[in-house]
């Protein structure tokens, strides 16, 4: 948490960054009916994802969010000095720290591992509605709101939701896979095939065929 709220010190709008560190050391539910889900603390947090149709490994909520911060304050840096984009850094740098805090609501320990707490709303629900309740700013809200992407009920709208969406999946594709491959015990194979070995495995499958139908 105390790296967390670091990060959230480099706000430079003190309303913003009020706000963000409250919510950080707070990050309560404030509809009555959802405060009978108990809360991970953030330093032991972790979350359950799959990238496409793999099997779900774990993930660290810190750790994830501490790099989520980092590559978007140094995207942000990039593209506003070689595209003279103005990026407001405040509004990503809140909108990453807070975007995945949910979680917190939406997993638990348990003796078997990491189980879902039944909770009817995902993470970036929740997060919107608390956000929208604590009178966030509307960008911010924007931003995690559409840190899903296109495909999400919210499309990212703004440079800074794109920026965040995409670093975002980045890291959900490395973890995945570095998570994945630890999980196994070995490292994942990556297979390039060139034309002629595509050639080869054609005729093979052709030879088979023929061979069965004789």
């Amino acid at each position: 948490m105390e790296g967390l709220i670091e990060l959230a010190k480099e706000i430079k709008d003190k309303e913003l960054r009020k706000k963000v560190v409250e919510f950080i050391k707070n990050p309560e539910l404030s509809h009555k009916e959802f405060k009978k889900y108990p809360r991970m603390k953030i330093e032991e947090a972790r979350t359950l994802f799959s990238a496409g149709s793999g099997s779900p490994v774990e993930r660290e909520i810190l750790n994830h969010t501490i790099a989520l911060v980092e590559l978007c304050k140094n995207a942000a840096d990039v593209v506003s000095e070689r595209y003279g984009i103005p990026i407001n850094k405040d509004h990503l740098i809140a909108a990453a720290l807070l975007h995945d805090l949910m979680h917190l609501f939406e997993y638990k320990k348990t003796a078997a591992g990491i189980e879902h707490t039944g909770v009817l709303l995902d993470h970036s629900m929740l997060a919107v509605a608390e956000l929208y309740h604590r009178e966030f700013p509307e960008q911010v809200i924007h931003i995690i709101a559409s840190h899903f992407g296109e495909t999400g009920p919210t499309p990212p709208r703004s440079f800074e939701a794109l920026i965040m969406h995409y670093l975002d999946a980045l890291l959900s594709l490395t973890e995945y896979h570095l998570y994945a491959a630890a999980q196994a015990q070995k490292q994942i194979p990556v297979v390039f095939l060139d034309e002629e070995y595509i050639k080869k495995l054609s005729g093979e499958v052709g030879e088979k065929k023929d061979k069965k139908t004789q």
